[in-house]
């Protein structure tokens, strides 16, 4: 043994040890130097830029949904409130090993390099979807030295976030055509619903826009290449059970239910967002600017009979002075408020974009129809009040 530590010192003090030892001294400050900036380099700025801002009925769907400072519709949402579904279909399509690597998948890579290696031209990527989030939070040109700083940026966030803060990200701001980012607002402008409550078919198309969203977001004219990409999707799915089918006496064969998601039609437009009660929505989001969701008491058929009837009155109200309007209903078992009615219209006429259900009133003002239904009920207090 002390002849072996004699030969490893003799050596330690030749040419090529001393090479050796500079080696690992460069090895030592590069790791250092990479540690420090995966530490210290900020993070991308996207990752804190706004998102729509979501006004919600007493149920918990959208009234009114406002574009994101940068003026796309994207709606901010936690994996809970995602269909089970589709995140095992994503995970599987997108990057079987997401909760396992640190960011860059090595496997991945290695078989990436056969397989293109093999066919002579690019067949296969090994982008993670950590990568791919990098990408969405900074775009650039798909050229090697962009996959070297992907990597880097892949792994820094690996070490800053959380799994399931890299994936609600990609939920966040994965592309679905036009200014439509994020999987909640695809569902949404596809489909009417929240992303919760995707079908089979759905979950299909969903997967298949991302890809390509320029040749495949609904419309006419992407109709038939959304639908060419979603069966394909749907069939590799069904082939690795990853699409729900069903439990007990109500589930479908595999055969059965490909059958029906071909038979399915694609969305071929996107639908416009909810832009109900403006008055009550602009001041919501007035009296809280750091929320991106905010859940109100309002019910959607309470405020819709209460509109129609405000509706029915303006030409009247036009002809004799009135021009303003507001209405507060409340459920007085539980004191909360069931609609709210802020002006007749939300155009550009002087006052009518203000929250008249905001405005102070006098005292005074504030007793009037209290004490006219007394008067019309003929209550004592009534008749004291009018001298009678």
């Amino acid at each position: 043994m002390g002849r072996v530590h004699q030969l490893i010192r003799d050596a330690a003090g030749t040419r090529w040890g001393r090479r050796f030892r500079w080696l690992l001294v460069a090895m030592f400050v590069f790791g250092a130097c990479l540690v420090a900036a995966l530490v210290w380099v900020p993070l991308p700025a996207r990752l804190s830029e706004g998102d729509s801002v979501v006004v919600a009925w007493r149920d918990g769907t959208p009234a009114h949904v406002f574009l994101s400072p940068d003026d796309k519709w994207r709606i901010r949402v936690e994996t809970d409130d995602v269909s089970p579904a589709y995140i095992d279909a994503l995970l599987a399509f997108e990057d079987q090993r997401f909760w396992s690597h640190p960011g860059v998948d090595l496997i991945a890579i290695a078989r990436a390099f056969l397989s293109n290696l093999s066919a002579g031209r690019t067949v296969s990527g090994a982008s993670t979807l950590t990568m791919q989030v990098v990408r969405l939070l900074e775009p650039r040109p798909r050229t090697l030295a962009s996959k070297v700083i992907e990597a880097f940026r892949a792994v820094q966030l690996e070490m800053h976030l959380s799994k399931r803060q890299i994936l609600e990200e990609y939920l966040r701001l994965a592309p679905f055509g036009r200014n439509v980012e994020g999987v909640e607002a695809a569902s949404w402008a596809y489909f009417r619903h929240r992303a919760r409550d995707l079908t089979a078919d759905e979950i299909a198309v969903l997967l298949a826009v991302p890809q390509s969203p320029t040749a495949r977001f609904p419309s006419a004219n992407n109709r038939a290449r959304l639908r060419a990409a979603r069966d394909s999707i749907a069939r590799r799915l069904l082939d690795e059970g990853l699409l729900p089918r069903g439990t007990g006496e109500g589930a479908v064969g595999p055969e059965a239910l490909l059958d029906d998601i071909v038979a399915s039609p694609v969305p071929e437009s996107l639908e416009a967002f909810p832009r109900e009660i403006p008055h009550a929505a602009y001041w919501l989001r007035h009296r809280h600017p750091s929320k991106a969701f905010i859940q109100t008491t309002l019910d959607a058929a309470t405020q819709r009979v209460v509109e129609q009837q405000v509706a029915r009155r303006f030409e009247e109200a036009q002809r004799v002075g009135v021009h303003n309007v507001s209405v507060v209903v409340v459920d007085h078992a539980t004191v909360e408020a069931r609609a709210l009615v802020g002006n007749f219209t939300f155009d550009l006429q002087p006052g009518a974009q203000i929250p008249g259900f905001d405005v102070p009133r006098s005292p005074g003002s504030l007793l009037k129809p209290f004490v006219t239904a007394a008067a019309i009920d003929g209550r004592p207090c009534a008749a004291a009040v009018f001298g009678a």
